[in-house]
């Protein structure tokens, strides 16, 4: 009988290894998106300012007021340590802060954004930027599990641009020519209760055939060639004529 070859079972290790990484890959999927209008708590988010080269203008969440600052119920923040834009101190003074904006009845953009709290400063919410050479700044925000899911909105205007009405806001492919851009932000998504069903990787390897010795043919077994044998009328006659010729020669 012929012995099969055993399986290998280095390859059937890598194999299953394999098909770990897919199954791994799949649970670790990222289970919270955003869309261009939506952000996830958590998330980062940038807008672009584009107005005239080389100028300041002041960018700030309004229309904050009516929250309480504490933590769930916080606008997003600015970013720490972005270049070319600067923020009042914690303590003050309030130079920024003291800008009375367009429309705003004589209100500053301390009076429209959200309190201070122990937890968090109101400088943390609007700031100034200057723009480059060409006349863009780029300014990031940031989100966290304190920022309260509403729709915020961010102004950007300085005394020139009201009158000039020439400063562009984009946020993503959303551009806004009057200085404001708006967004929303959304719960985190649960993790769903079943997780999706992994694609497991099946490797199928064809086992080389084992090269079989031939066995050689038996020899077939010589048989003896027998004999031819005479007739026994025949023998009897040749003896019977000898014995003749012999008594023959007797007699004579």
């Amino acid at each position: 009988m012929h012995q099969q070859k055993r399986p290998d079972t280095s390859r059937q290790r890598t194999a299953l290894f394999i098909a770990a990484v897919i199954m791994a890959s799949f649970l670790l999927i990222p289970l919270v998106s955003a869309d261009e209008t939506g952000l996830t708590r958590g998330s980062r988010f940038t807008i672009t300012v584009t107005g005239t080269p080389n100028t300041p203008y002041y960018v700030w969440l309004t229309r904050t007021y009516t929250m309480s600052g504490e933590p769930g119920d916080q606008p997003p923040v600015l970013v720490a340590y972005q270049a070319k834009i600067e923020k009042d101190p914690p303590g003050g003074p309030y130079v920024i802060g003291s800008y009375q904006y367009n429309n705003g009845g004589g209100r500053t953009i301390i009076d429209d954004v959200a309190p201070s709290t122990a937890s968090m400063s109101n400088t943390q919410y609007y700031g100034l930027v200057t723009t480059d050479n060409n006349g863009q700044a780029i300014v990031a925000f940031q989100t966290s599990s304190n920022t309260a899911l509403r729709t915020y909105s961010v102004k950007v205007e300085n005394s020139q641009s009201v009158a000039k009405n020439n400063i562009q806001v984009q946020r993503g492919t959303e551009t806004v020519n009057r200085g404001s851009v708006g967004f929303d932000t959304v719960a985190t998504t649960p993790i769903p209760a079943t997780l999706p069903t992994p694609v497991i990787l099946t490797i199928m390897e064809t086992a080389i055939p084992v090269p079989t010795t031939a066995e050689p043919e038996p020899s077939p077994i010589p048989t003896a060639t027998p004999t031819p044998r005479v007739p026994v009328g025949i023998g009897v006659c040749i003896i019977a004529v000898g014995a003749g010729i012999l008594m023959g020669r007797k007699t004579g």
